[in-house]
């Protein structure tokens, strides 16, 4: 029982350091996040004149003599986003009544599993 006390007494004093140490990897953390996102704004830029010059010319594939690899123009589909609203006029237009998609919907929402997600943040006074 004094080992739990004396446990919770020392974790108690490094806090400060805890937290310290916490806030200023989570300051470089965002900093490196915002450079990662002028990145890929970057990136995103050259793609679009890379592919629009590539299929402006009929270009699937270029070798890259520099690195030794290849540089391939793919197309691909995905399906699109699922949000409650175009989930209700599905399910309104296959059950051909408002109703039923509604108690549809209410099932499914039910359904759903729940995520608890437990934080720290961090405010400037």
């Amino acid at each position: 029982m004094s080992q739990e006390v004396q446990t919770g007494e020392t974790e108690l004093q490094q806090l400060p350091q805890l937290i310290a140490a916490w806030k200023a990897v989570r300051e470089d953390s965002l900093a490196l996040k915002g450079q990662a996102r002028e990145k890929k704004v970057q990136i995103k830029a050259l793609e679009d004149v890379i592919l629009r010059t590539m299929k402006k010319n009929s270009i699937g594939a270029l070798d890259l003599k520099q690195s030794g690899g290849r540089l391939l123009h793919k197309t691909k589909e995905s399906k699109g986003s699922l949000s409650q609203k175009s989930l209700k006029e599905y399910l309104k237009e296959y059950l051909k009544t408002d109703e039923d998609a509604e108690k549809a919907l209410a099932f499914i929402s039910e359904k759903r599993g729940k995520k608890v997600v437990e934080t720290l943040s961090f405010e400037t006074l």
